[in-house]
C-alpha cells in the first residue's frame, strides 16, 4: 500500500521538469497560430452529461468512457474530446447573426482505453472549431492552420490526407451497394488493402462513369488532374457532381494558399463515425506510429443539440506532438529505413523467401549462429528483426516496425490499429469451434456452454456478434485439446491445420469460424509517409504471388 502511494494509476502519468516545459511551449506555440488566424478562446467542463457523447454525436464508444453518477443519479462523463462539447456551447449562447466564429480550445481529454497497450488515459489536446461557414474556403483555412501549426512547433516532414464523406457516400447511392458490398469495401479501404479494392471494383455491375469514380477510392493519392476527370464522370450524378466541385474548390484554394505540397487527396479515406458529412482528415510524420491530428466537416453535428449550422474542426493531441518532435531529430539523422517485424518460426522462412523473388535479401538473418537481434541490409535500406506472433501487430501499431508479416488469427486476436493490406497465400488453415460429437446439440439448441481457447477474442466475438450465444469463456496456453477431454469445457475455439489432433483425441470440426493465413500489415503513418517504396513492395508481393 505503501508503494502505490508513489505511482500513479495505469495510463496516467507526471509531467516535470524540462518535458513540462516543452509541452507548455508547444501549447503557447499552438496557441499563438490560433490567434493568428481570429480564433477566440473557450473552456467547457471536464465533465459532461452522458448524453453529449453518446453514439450519434461522439468519437468514443460508450465502453471507453470514464462514467459516474452525479447525486441525482444522472450518468455523466469525463470529456473524452472537445468537438460535441463545443457544439453543444454554440448551440446554447451564440445567435445566427455571431457566426461565423472560430472557437480554439486547450484541455485534457479522458479515454478508458484497455491497460498494457502504451496509451493515455489523459492527454491534452488543442484545437480549432470553425462554425457557421460551409465554404471550400473555410476548408481551406483550416487545413492551413493545421500546416501553420506543425511548422510553428518545429515540424517540418509531414503530410495531410484528404478524404470526402460526401463523395464516399454518394458514391455508395448511385452505385446502389448492398449493405454487405458497403461493408466489404469499408473493411479494405480500412485496411488500405487497394488490391482487393481493385478486384471489388471489377466485380460492379454499374456505368463505366461510376466505376471510373470508385476507381479514385484505389489511390492513395488523388491528383488534381484526377478531380478534373471526376467532375466529367460525375456530370450526371448531382450528388457526386457537387462533391468534386468541393474538392475542385478546395484544390484551388489551397493551391493558392502554396500549402498544396503538404496535402494530398485520397478519396477512399472513410471515418467510422456518420456525423462527417465532408472533407476528413488526418496528419501524419515520422516518429509516432498514429496520426498527429485529425478533424472533418461535421455540418450535421449542431442540429443534435437543436441549432442548424456548418462546422469544421481538428484537434491535436499534444502528447503525441511531443513525441514525434522527438523521433523526427533521429530520424532526420540516421536517414529512414523500413523496417520489417517477422513471427518466428515458419512463417519467417516463408516470408523470406518470397522476399528473396522480389529482390529483398538480408543474409546475415540466415546465420545460426548470431546473437543478432536487428538486421540490417544496407544497400535497400531495409532492417529486420524476429518476434513472437502476437507482438508483431504492437511492433507495428506503435511503429517500431513499418510492416509486419503475421498469422490473420494473431490479427483477430491482437485487435491493433494497423492496416491489413495483403494476403500472402501461404500458412492456410482454419479457426473451428471442435468437440465431441454430442456438443453440436448444445450449439445448436444455444444452450449456455463453456468455451476452452487461446484466442478469446475471436471467441467472444464469435459466439457474442455473430451466434448471439452466451458462453463461458477459459484461457488456456497448452493443448487445447485437452480441456473437453477432461471436462474443463465442452467445446474449444482453435486453429486446424490438418484435424489429425482431433481425430486421434475423438473430437471433430462442429463449426467454422473463419478461414486464416500469413499477412501483410502496414503502420498508419509508415503507409503515408513511405508510400511509394511500400506500394511497390505490395505490388510486387502481388505479382509473385498470382
Amino acid at each position: 500500500m505503501k508503494s502505490r502511494l508513489l505511482h500513479t494509476p495505469d495510463g496516467v502519468r507526471d509531467l516535470y521538469n524540462g518535458e513540462y516545459k516543452r509541452k507548455l511551449l508547444i501549447q503557447e506555440q499552438l496557441h499563438n497560430v490560433f490567434m493568428s488566424y481570429g480564433c477566440f478562446d473557450i473552456q467547457t467542463p471536464t465533465f459532461e452529461y452522458f448524453d453529449v457523447f453518446s453514439n450519434q454525436v461522439g468519437t468514443t464508444p460508450s465502453k471507453d468512457l470514464f462514467k459516474f453518477f452525479d447525486k441525482e443519479g444522472n450518468t455523466v462523463v469525463l470529456r473524452p474530446d472537445f468537438t460535441p462539447s463545443i457544439a453543444r456551447c454554440v448551440a446554447k449562447y451564440y445567435a445566427p447573426e455571431e457566426e461565423p466564429v472560430k472557437l480554439c480550445y486547450m484541455g485534457n481529454t479522458f479515454i478508458n482505453s484497455s491497460d498494457y497497450q502504451g496509451r493515455l488515459k489523459e492527454s491534452t489536446q488543442c484545437g480549432v472549431e470553425f462554425l457557421g461557414d460551409g465554404t471550400a474556403e473555410a476548408d481551406a483555412q483550416m487545413l492551413s492552420m493545421v500546416v501553420d501549426s506543425l511548422k510553428a512547433i518545429g515540424l517540418e516532414n509531414f503530410q495531410i490526407s484528404v478524404g470526402h464523406a460526401g463523395f464516399f457516400n454518394a458514391l455508395l447511392e448511385e452505385g446502389k451497394v448492398t449493405k454487405e458490398q458497403e461493408n466489404q469495401l469499408r473493411e479494405l479501404l480500412a485496411n488500405k488493402n487497394f488490391l482487393g479494392v481493385e478486384a471489388f471494383i471489377e466485380n460492379l455491375e454499374v456505368s463505366d462513369d461510376i466505376k471510373q469514380l470508385f476507381a479514385l477510392l484505389a489511390k492513395f493519392d488523388t491528383s488534381s488532374e484526377d478531380i478534373k476527370k471526376a467532375r466529367i464522370w460525375a456530370t450526371q450524378y448531382p450528388k457526386l457532381a457537387a462533391t468534386v466541385a468541393n474538392l475542385e474548390a478546395l484544390n484551388s484554394a489551397l493551391q493558392e494558399k502554396e500549402i498544396a505540397q503538404f496535402i494530398s487527396f485520397e478519396l477512399g479515406k472513410i471515418s467510422v463515425y456518420e456525423y462527417y458529412t465532408g472533407i476528413i482528415f488526418a496528419g501524419y510524420t515520422f516518429g509516432h506510429g498514429e496520426p498527429i491530428v485529425k478533424g472533418g466537416r461535421y455540418d450535421k453535428l449542431l442540429s443534435h443539440f437543436g441549432k442548424d449550422a456548418p462546422a469544421i474542426g481538428f484537434a491535436f493531441v499534444v502528447d503525441q506532438l511531443l513525441a514525434a518532435i522527438k523521433e523526427n531529430a533521429k530520424t532526420k539523422e540516421q536517414g529512414k529505413y523500413i523496417t520489417f517485424a517477422l513471427g518466428k518460426g515458419r512463417l519467417a522462412k516463408k516470408t523470406l523467401k518470397i522476399f528473396e523473388q522480389i529482390g529483398i535479401t538480408c543474409e546475415e538473418i540466415y546465420d545460426p549462429d548470431t546473437r543478432k537481434l536487428i538486421f540490417v541490409n544496407e544497400d535497400l535500406k531495409l532492417r529486420f528483426f524476429l518476434a513472437k506472433g502476437p507482438d508483431v501487430p504492437t511492433y507495428v501499431e506503435h511503429g517500431a516496425a513499418d510492416i509486419g508479416i503475421v498469422g490473420k488469427d494473431t490479427i483477430l486476436e491482437e485487435g491493433r490499429n494497423v492496416y491489413e493490406v495483403l494476403d500472402l497465400g501461404f500458412g492456410n488453415c482454419r479457426m473451428c469451434i471442435c468437440g465431441p460429437e454430442s456438443a453440436k446439440e448444445l450449439l445448436q439448441h444455444q444452450e449456455q456452454i463453456r468455451v476452452a481457447t487461446k484466442y478469446p477474442q475471436i471467441a467472444k466475438e464469435y459466439f457474442y456478434n455473430e451466434k448471439n450465444q452466451t458462453v463461458e469463456i477459459i484461457k488456456l496456453n497448452g493443448s487445447i485439446e485437452l480441456a473437453p477431454i477432461v471436462g474443463l469445457s465442452d467445446v474449444i475455439c482453435d486453429i486446424v491445420e490438418t484435424g489429425a489432433t482431433l481425430r486421434e483425441n475423438g473430437l471433430v470440426v462442429l463449426e467454422e469460424v473463419c478461414n486464416l493465413s500469413a499477412r501483410m500489415i502496414v503502420n498508419q503513418v509508415s503507409m503515408k509517409m513511405q508510400n511509394e517504396r511500400i506500394t511497390k513492395l505490395i505490388r510486387d508481393l502481388k505479382n509473385v504471388l498470382s
